[in-house]
Parts: C-alpha cells; structure tokens; sequence
C-alpha cells in the first residue's frame, strides 16, 4: 500500500506540474516549486550551502527545485495514503479535497506563495490526476514495485491480456518516469536561468575611476588585489532565477502609506548627478572559512536626490528598500540620507549588470550584504516596523558588520614568516591588525594606507618562525577601538564571528 500510495502521488504531481508550468509560461502566474526552493536555499545552513554552491556551480539552484517537487509530492502523497481505503469515487474525492486543504494552506503561508493562478493551476489537476490513478479498479492491488517486472515478464509468455502487461509497464517504469520528472524541472529552471541571462541588458561604460596601483609591499602571492573584479565578486541571492530587467518598462517609486511621492524611469535616474566611491560588502553567510566579500568601485546617487528629508512624513519610522524579486529591508530614515548610504547605478566603471541588481541596488556599508537590495522597484517611507526577509526567518533587525580579517597566504623562507590578508569592520574602519605564532606574543602588522573609508584594509606581516608553531592567528580592532571577537559567534541571529586561525603545515 505505501508503495501504491506513493507511485500515485508521485504521477499526481507531474501531472499538476504539466499545466502548472504552463500557467506560468503562459500567464505569469507563480511557481510552487520555485517558492519552495526559495525557501531551502535561504533556510539551508552556510556551510552546507558553500558546499553546494562550491560542488554544484550552476546546478546549484536548478537542484533546489527539485525540492519542490519533492514537497509537493509529500503533499498529495498523505491524502492519497489516508483515502485509499475507500472505494466509493465520491467517498474518496471527498477524503481527497479535505485533506488537501490544510496542505494548500500550509504552502501559500509556510513558503510565502501568493498566487491564487499558480496555485490553483496545479493542486485542481493534480487531485484530479490522483482520483484517476489511485482508482483501486485500477491498481495491481496484490504487487509491489519489485513484483510488478517478474508478473510482467510471466504473462507475456503466457499470452495474458496486453493491458495486465501495460500495468506492469506502468509501474516498473515509474523510477524512470519520477527520475526524468526531477532531471525535468531541474532542467527547467537552469535553461530559464540562462535565457534571463541573455535577455538581460549588457553593461556599457557609466564612470571612470583610478584603480590603486600595485603596491609592491602586498603582492598578489601574498595578498589578494584590492580590487575585485566583477565577474570575482560574490554573488548571492534567494531567487531560482534571478530577475532580467528591462529597464524600458521599469520605473523605481518613491512611496508613503500607499501614496506616490516620486516616480523615476532608468534615463531619469541617469541623468542625476552621480558620485563614486569604494565600498565592500560582506554576505551574512559568510563563515570563518569562506570568503562571500568583495570590494568596489560604485557609482550612484544619493536618496535625497530623489526625495527631500522635508517631504518625508513626519509619522514615518523607518524606509524599506523591495526589490522585484520580493526581498526586502529597512534603513533607518537618519541612515537612509546619511552620505554612507548610496544607491548605486554603477559598478567598476560601467553600469550594474544582472547578477549585482541592474539596474539600482542599496549599498549601507555598515551592514552585512542581506540589507543592500538588489533589482530595486520600491522606496518606501513606513509608519509601522517593517519586516524584512531576514527578519522573517529570525535574523536581527540591525545587523552590523562584525570586525573579521583574513589570512590570505603564508609564506616561509630563511627562518622568517611572511603573512597577508585583509581587514574589514564595515563603516568604522580599521585601525589595527596583530598577528602571532601560536601562544607567542601579538606582533602590529603594517597596514597599507587608507584607500577608502568603506573598504577592506590590507595588512601584511613578518615573524621570526617558530618551528614548533601549529598555527597562526590574526585579529583586527576597529575604528572604535574594540577588537574582533575571540570567541565563535554563530551566524544565527547576528552574522559570523570569531577569530581568525590558520593552522601551519610542518
């Protein structure tokens, strides 16, 4: 039974997914299974998302869908289970839509799917699928999966009705029918993937700027470039697919309580005076061990450029920033018009591309990277505390960049130690960087002068080495004097943070 049971809810939800896919190519209604692999890969921890990221490269979000299909399998897998006592079409039908309810609700709000089209495209076929395969008139009733080959092979030889052969088709072949469901929509979300990638619009120059030359004291064996490259900077986003704007037809507004307060075109937004600057995000699910940091030169304006301080609503808390992905955050309305806060057009000297929020995204240097929102479509004045998408999932509403550093390379040669790596403490700025060998004591590194006060500080630094030595540590203190922290932080509610160790080879 478990195994008839799961064969008819597995056919079910391929069945649901033929028009609810459909739909969605057809009238743009929402993708279950894209909201549920939204879902795993915000809630998936860190490290094992590196890992996947790491392993997986461009599969890595098409493997996530295939969660989704597993969800909703799992859905219409216990209704199946509980009515298949019942023989009675009207019996079963009804078992079948009362306990189908309570999983429709739980994914429109456990996994945030609001699109009534989406929703009904696939659960109204998919039950009906699961009447017309579950009827016990049916089903071989008396095989399992294993049993249903050997009855196959017996009866062909024995001239059995050919529909008793089909069945046993049907049923052996259903791993192969599930396998090419899961290879399909996995295949699915990485083809639209690569058509959002073409459609998108290609970056054309917007700014100069002058790159820091090679400083000869921090080579790039020992250090990493103070710049990093476009196409080097990480790149994170909860999306399956990630949004290709046409900027044509896309306007950024300026709202309070439901009333317009500004509206801007791109060629609008273009035409105001820009400034540019260097500035380094850090992502929130950076671990101690991984490197989701990148620093850049930005261009863009300023949010008072769109909206003087005197016309915001004097009820007004707090601004949420929406991109059109869905994502969201807030800035406090001081921080908003502060000068740390920019929103950027530009990125290395041309325009943002696709993967880093074309065609405007927050840049709010003291914050982790969650709070810069990407593909923006909405500035909003709120009177009530808003909820972002991390403060959804339990993270903390003010999530300041902890103080971190990096070893980049170690390098050995005549007795002496050579060490490098980068400093970052958000908008506070570094002021210090120590190394040691092991328990010796903490010896000042030299730090490379102050590009920018927005950006990572590269240090490096030379010991005597001491042979018995299994590691070498780093720690930096912030412009405000206070340390980065001895001990591990978890990630969860505030961001990574901990010390930095490197163990040494012998």
């Amino acid at each position: 039974m478990l195994k008839k049971t799961i064969r008819d809810s597995s056919i079910a939800t391929l069945l649901g997914l033929a028009p609810h896919y459909l739909s969605f190519y057809l009238f743009g209604t929402g993708l279950l299974t894209e909201s549920i692999a939204e879902w795993i890969m915000k809630n998936t921890p860190s490290a094992a998302a590196l890992w996947i990221l790491s392993n997986l490269g461009a599969w890595a979000k098409p493997f996530a869908m295939t969660g989704g299909l597993f969800t909703l399998g799992l859905c219409l897998w216990v209704p199946a289970l509980l009515s298949y006592w019942r023989n009675r079409k009207y019996e079963r039908f009804f078992i079948l839509v009362v306990l189908a309810i309570p999983a429709v609700v739980v994914i429109q709000r456990f996994f945030e799917f609001h699109s009534l089209g989406g929703s009904l495209s696939f659960w109204i076929p998919a039950l009906l699928a699961l009447m017309v395969v579950g009827k016990p008139s049916l089903e071989l009733m008396d095989e399992d999966w294993g049993e249903a080959s050997e009855y196959a092979m017996q009866f062909v030889g024995r001239g059995k009705p050919r529909r008793d052969f089909l069945a046993s088709i049907g049923v052996t072949a259903l791993p192969v029918v599930m396998g090419g469901g899961v290879v399909g929509v996995a295949i699915e979300s990485y083809l639209r993937e690569l058509m959002a990638a073409n459609r998108a619009t290609e970056p054309v120059p917007l700014f100069s700027f002058d790159q820091p030359k090679e400083n000869p004291r921090f080579p790039r064996g020992l250090v990493r470039s103070w710049l990093t490259q476009v196409g080097d900077f990480y790149r994170m986003s909860k999306n399956a697919v990630d949004p290709a704007i046409d900027p044509r037809g896309w306007r950024l507004e300026v709202t309070a309580d439901g009333k317009r307060l500004g509206s801007f075109s791109y060629a609008e937004l273009m035409r105001l005076p820009r400034q540019e600057r260097f500035v380094t995000l850090r992502c929130i699910s950076n671990t101690l061990n991984s490197d989701l940091m990148g620093n850049a030169a930005w261009s863009g304006i300023q949010l008072s450029q769109l909206i003087a301080r005197d016309r915001v609503p004097t009820n007004a808390i707090a601004v949420a920033f929406e991109g059109v992905d869905g994502h969201g955050d807030s800035l406090s309305i001081d921080y908003a018009f502060s000068d740390e806060t920019l929103l950027a057009l530009g990125m290395n000297g041309n325009t943002l591309d696709r993967r880093h929020g074309f065609p405007i995204r927050v840049l709010c240097p003291r914050y982790f990277g969650f709070k810069h929102i990407k593909w923006l479509k909405e500035i909003r004045f709120v009177t009530q505390p808003y909820v972002g998408t991390y403060q959804k999932m339990g993270y903390e509403r003010e999530a300041p960049v902890h103080t971190m550093c990096s070893i980049d390379n170690v390098t050995r040669e005549a007795g002496r130690l050579l060490c490098g790596g980068i400093a970052f403490a958000g908008s506070r700025g570094i002021q210090r960087v120590q190394v040691r060998l092991g328990e010796a004591e903490w010896v000042d590194a030299e730090l490379e002068t102050g590009l920018s006060a927005l950006s990572w500080v590269r240090y490096r630094a030379e010991l005597a080495d001491l042979a018995d030595a299994a590691t070498l540590q780093a720690r930096a203190q912030d412009g405000a004097g206070a340390w980065q922290s001895e001990t591990i932080v978890p990630m969860f509610p505030a961001g990574v943070a901990g010390p930095t160790i490197r163990k040494l080879k012998g």
